[in-house]
């Protein structure tokens, strides 16, 4: 029976268990050293954070994501301060809210606020100007956005966007950040219900204030977000009519953005495309569609240089390395495996371990996935020996309590490659490491929580189990391997999953017949 592996082509994932104080800490570290920011900052920033975080990895996410939303917001602040409003009161009750998230001990999200809210109301009394007006709710919205309200961000941005006399230009400006932020709620924390509304807002608002024919910038823009959008919703989904949305939307969108003038807007495009294709093709097994997405991939690093933007390029490459992998392994292509992995070579020079440890760790596991399909084409032991070491390696960053799901994951492709290689070797010793591996896997992919990953990773331990008892006669161990793949039939049978259950079905008859066998021995 074929083992079943996973491999993840783009970064972010999260997992159920509740973050540790200790790993809360070492984000912090991170993100102090990664992004460049002040301590103070990130202690606060991470205050409304940790109440949502699902995972170390979906921390740091927002830890960086809320990081980049503080430096706009003051800068924001900081401009329209510069500019004084006719009316003191209202420059005065700005300048308050910028000081208030200035980096100190009297940083506060709720006295930014409350500036904010009076100044809001000052400029509605005064008849300020409409920009002035609208200018304030938006940066009300973003104050929102950083203590992970999102919904009451939206509403701010709405209502930005409502002012009257305000140029379509900024009318635009706010509805798309108000879909935006409708995007993260729904990517961050699975609520379909903003998804749908994002893209209802991007379609029928956002899109006819963009005026293609005067500004096809911003039309391209939105047309980019609309394929972000829809994208989240046809990872999550079955069927293909949302990732086809998707790739429409980043198609427009490359036909109105301009190479020249936008180069790493275009690259980024480039790279969402290529990320839609590689999804919708490794669904459909479409060979035409995977090779498309490899074309985009290469596109988008003409411009996502390790120069000028490391961190794009690093997970362009990881990108482009899982479509490779999916093309090698389908066409069993030893040469396509080959540059699969020397792509996520590439890529571990810039996500270290030290820099970013769960990247770092998801890229391991992925080359371990590459390497392992590689050895299959390769006589020696030595490239099914590196895939085990890059396993081990993912292993010691994805541990059980940090990453329940990832660390499962990994055991189980652990598991595949050390029984390829055992059965290589003809090692007993090795097939009892691969049979302990998926049995790890099995604490946490329980036929309760995750049935099918539960069937894939038993029917991997039954037959590695039958193999072992080959190898070492042992009566008890061929009986149960039966019990497994019987178990595995019938999940496989009640799924409808048709060439899993034959699969399983022709491996439970050997089973038995080898245990009928050593029974009667």
């Amino acid at each position: 029976m074929t083992n079943i592996t996973a491999s993840q082509p783009s970064k972010g994932s999260t997992s159920r268990l509740t973050i540790q104080g200790a790993e809360i800490q070492a984000e912090v570290e991170a993100a102090i050293e990664n992004l460049g920011a002040e301590r103070l900052d990130i202690e606060r920033l991470l205050i409304p954070i940790k109440e949502n975080a699902l995972s170390r990895q979906h921390l740091s996410v927002l830890l960086k994501q809320a990081w980049d939303r503080l430096r706009k917001l003051r800068d924001d602040l900081a401009d329209l301060t510069a500019q004084r409003t006719a009316d003191a009161e209202i420059t005065e009750l700005i300048a308050r809210a910028a000081s208030a998230l200035q980096t100190g001990q009297s940083f506060s999200f709720e006295n930014a606020w409350q500036a904010l809210e009076a100044a809001s109301g000052a400029c509605l009394e005064h008849e300020g100007p409409p920009e002035t007006a609208a200018s304030i709710l938006a940066m009300q919205g973003k104050v929102a956005a950083l203590r992970q309200k999102y919904l009451i961000a939206g509403e701010h941005y709405a209502g930005a966007a409502k002012t009257p006399g305000l140029s379509i230009v900024l009318q635009w400006q706010y509805l798309h950040e108000q879909a935006l932020i409708l995007a993260d709620l729904g990517r961050e924390f699975g609520d379909k219900a903003a998804l749908a509304q994002a893209i209802s807002l991007l379609e029928n608002e956002v899109l006819d204030l963009a005026q293609v024919n005067l500004r096809p910038a911003d039309w391209a823009t939105t047309q980019n977000s609309l394929g972000n959008v829809y994208g989240i919703l046809g990872q999550r989904q079955n069927g293909t009519r949302n990732l086809e949305n998707s790739i429409a939307a980043f198609k427009a969108s490359l036909e109105k953005r301009d190479h020249e003038l936008a180069p790493l807007q275009w690259s980024a495009t480039q790279n969402n495309l290529g990320n839609a294709l590689g999804i919708l093709g490794h669904r459909q097994n479409d060979e035409e569609m995977l090779l498309e997405s490899v074309q985009a991939f290469e596109r988008a690093l003409e411009e996502r240089t390790r120069d000028l933007a490391p961190q794009d390029w690093a997970t362009t490459l990881n990108n482009l390395a899982a479509v490779l992998q999916t093309l090698g392994q389908r066409n069993k292509d030893a040469k396509m495996l080959k540059r699969s992995v020397e792509l996520y070579k590439e890529v571990l020079q810039e996500w270290t371990r030290e820099s970013v440890p769960l990247d770092w760790a998801t890229t391991m596991d992925n080359m371990g996935t590459a390497l392992r399909l590689l050895g299959e084409h390769r006589k020696g032991p030595r490239t099914l020996e590196q895939s085990v070491a890059a396993y081990n390696s993912a292993l010691s960053e994805r541990s059980r309590e940090r990453s329940s799901d990832e660390w499962a994951m990994t055991q189980n492709n652990l598991g595949a490659a050390l029984q390829k290689l055992a059965e290589r070797e003809e090692n007993p010793e090795m097939l009892e490491m691969a049979v302990s591996a998926y049995e790890n896997a099995l604490k946490e992919w329980t036929v309760e929580r995750l049935p099918m990953a539960w069937a894939m990773t038993m029917a991997n331990l039954g037959v590695a189990r039958r193999r072992l008892a080959e190898v070492t006669e042992d009566a008890a161990c061929a009986t149960k391997a039966v019990e497994e793949l019987e178990a595995v039939s019938e999940v496989f049978r009640n799924a409808s999953h048709a060439q899993y259950s034959e699969l399983s079905i022709d491996q439970l008859a050997q089973a038995r017949k080898l245990a009928d066998a050593l029974a009667r021995a």
